[in-house]
């Protein structure tokens, strides 16, 4: 804010305004869903903040996180938040997001379950050992070294910190381990993770923060009701029977 209009609102002229610069990043195949347009149009977001809104059509998504990481830096926010199109958030997801980022976290996430049943946390603790679970919704968990980066914020400090590629999908990778071959693939999440953690940086999970995985071509949507994993197929209740 320049002196003038400071003067005018009656404001001390050493008195600085901080206005963050947010990307919201959104990895799509180009059709989104009336409940995640809902989710997002629900959305607030902090004072003093200006966020910017950029689509990535088509491309594999760990190009299409890339690329979204590049305009991220062109524009020089603070933060990217990754959106993807078949994760519905809760209202104030991005408000929360970013209030726990501005107490100087490196990597904030929610929690959203994959497209599997049973559903599993897309949350990480150690690698091999399948999703970690030592957890209740509303707790901020701090030690977690994987997560899904479908509803995420990253300081872009870490970006600049890392090599490219930020993200890179390994379909298939063969390593040989004491005269036994092992196969293994990795998602662009985890290998970013990986390259992260190695960095010094930290990953936060707001376990408040829920989002619905959103199947669009079976019209099923996977989530946490109760701190149960649940599956909804067309209006029904298909996993677990007995909820």
């Amino acid at each position: 804010m320049d002196k003038r209009k400071k003067k005018i609102l009656g404001i001390t002229q050493n008195i600085n305004f901080k206005n963050t610069r947010i990307l919201i990043g959104i990895p799509t195949r180009g059709l989104l869903s009336a409940q995640w347009v809902l989710s997002f149009l629900k959305q607030s977001h902090p004072v003093n903040t200006s966020i910017d809104y950029k689509f990535i059509i088509g491309k594999e998504v760990g190009e299409a996180r890339n690329e979204l990481v590049q305009e991220a830096l062109r524009l020089d926010t603070e933060y990217l938040i990754f959106i993807d199109d078949d994760i519905i958030i809760p209202p104030d997801t991005i408000t929360r997001l970013i209030n726990i980022a501005d107490e100087g976290k490196d990597i904030v996430a929610g929690i959203y379950y994959s497209k599997q049943v049973p559903p599993e946390p897309l949350i990480f603790k150690g690698r091999g050992t399948g999703s970690f679970r030592n957890w209740k919704i509303g707790e901020i968990v701090n030690d977690i070294d994987g997560i899904g980066m479908g509803l995420t914020l990253i300081r872009t400090v870490v970006f600049r910190k890392i090599k490219k590629p930020w993200f890179k999908t390994i379909e298939s990778s063969r390593e040989n381990v004491g005269g036994n071959e092992f196969f293994y693939s990795i998602d662009e999440s985890l290998y970013f993770c990986n390259k992260a953690i190695s960095k010094g940086f930290k990953i936060t999970v707001d376990t408040s923060i829920q989002g619905i995985h959103f199947d669009y071509k079976t019209n099923t949507f996977y989530f946490n009701s109760k701190g149960k994993a649940v599956v909804v197929k067309e209006n029904k209740l298909i996993f677990p029977i007995n909820l």
